[in-house]
């Protein structure tokens, strides 16, 4: 009964946590007001990454977010990850910060990806499946008993 906990525990670690998280995809923002709400990663240049660097950090290079308000020259993002210029990331729970149009080298919207996600399921459903196989967790397939592979027993 222990090894069905195990298992239990295993399939929603390894098959129900990723896909709650799902996989994600940048688009470029097509319209030059994006909605408020919208999930939006920014992609700071030159003079950006310069200029935020004591609200955002050092060599910053991209800032994950929902969309505050966007004008015509600022917008205001709540922040949920930070991204360097290293790719290191630093979570962040909410935070406002205002973004000046001219720091913003390319605006992306963060999508939500089916193909992505599926694929994601589909490789965490073949490796279950052989580790199932490979180490017979739940006692399918037959023990070796008739096996011919010992030594002949003397009469």
């Amino acid at each position: 009964m222990r090894w069905v906990s195990l298992v239990a525990r295993f399939c929603v670690a390894v098959v129900v946590l990723p896909v709650l998280a799902g996989c994600y995809t940048l688009i470029p923002v097509s319209s030059l007001q994006p909605a408020p709400g919208t999930k939006v990663a920014v992609l700071l240049n030159d003079e950006g990454r310069m200029h935020t660097a004591q609200q955002v950090g050092p060599y910053t290079a991209r800032i994950d977010g929902k969309l505050v308000q966007a004008t015509e020259s600022n917008y205001v993002v709540s922040v949920t990850d930070v991204v360097d210029i290293r790719g290191t990331h630093s979570k962040w729970t909410g935070e406002t910060v205002p973004l000046p149009r001219s720091y913003v080298m390319t605006t992306y919207e963060r999508r939500f990806s089916k193909p992505k996600t599926f694929l994601l399921i589909g490789t965490a459903a073949a490796g279950f499946v052989a580790l199932v196989a490979t180490f017979n967790l739940f006692g399918f397939g037959g023990t070796s008993e008739s096996g011919g592979g010992g030594p002949p027993v003397d009469q």
